[in-house]
């Protein structure tokens, strides 16, 4: 873990995936107001506090994470109004947490299968213009399928909604399956595996 003192309000913090595994962070269960979530930030905050002269309990505070080359990029600003001071105590007792979530322009929709025969059901299914712009992992068992979120793909989301389970998907959690998932095809290649697979199904 690397940390930088970018402001005097502003500290940036560089996690690797070999800290995360040191942590046994699991990317796929920090959601909102997830226990997990709040276990994480509170570590980072008190890695701060002690490493820095950065107070993360005093001021409102705005947490950022986002991917980056190495891992995990998480940038902790102090908003500049009238302190407003919590104890340690008070932080650890915080039921919700909220984090911004920065919006991409194209924002990806994330399926997870739990067995082959209902990934192959629901690729058979879809239409080629969504899977020409998507992409099929696997780890395990487990299949999950990325595709874009926009009102052309509906019938396809519709189509993967009775086959998998939709998950959320942050931009942390896209990385991690892009790095430690199998990918098995996408763009025109998983086209041609869906076509493939629909001509198996006729016979």
């Amino acid at each position: 873990m690397r940390i930088e003192r970018l402001t005097d309000n502003r500290i940036k913090v560089t996690l690797t995936t070999a800290d995360l595994m040191h942590l046994d962070i699991n990317i796929e269960q920090l959601t909102p107001d997830s226990k997990e979530l709040h276990t994480f930030l509170f570590h980072i905050m008190e890695t701060i506090r002690e490493e820095t002269d950065f107070n993360p309990y005093s001021g409102q505070v705005v947490v950022e994470a986002t991917p980056s080359s190495e891992g995990i990029s998480i940038l902790v600003s102090k908003m500049q109004e009238k302190e407003k001071h919590i104890t340690r105590e008070q932080f650890e007792k915080i039921s919700s947490v909220k984090p911004k979530v920065r919006k991409r322009k194209n924002t990806l929709a994330a399926y997870y299968f739990n067995d082959f025969e209902n990934m192959c059901s629901a690729l058979s299914m879809l239409q080629p213009e969504a899977l020409k712009v998507g992409s099929l992992f696997r780890q395990g068992n487990r299949y999950c399928i990325f595709i874009k979120n926009e009102k052309c793909f509906e019938k396809s989301m519709n189509i993967l909604s009775e086959f998998a389970k939709r998950g959320l998907l942050t931009a942390i959690q896209e990385l991690h399956i892009r790095e430690h998932w199998t990918m098995l095809a996408e763009g025109d290649k998983l086209v041609s595996m869906a076509e493939g697979i629909a001509e198996l199904e006729k016979k």
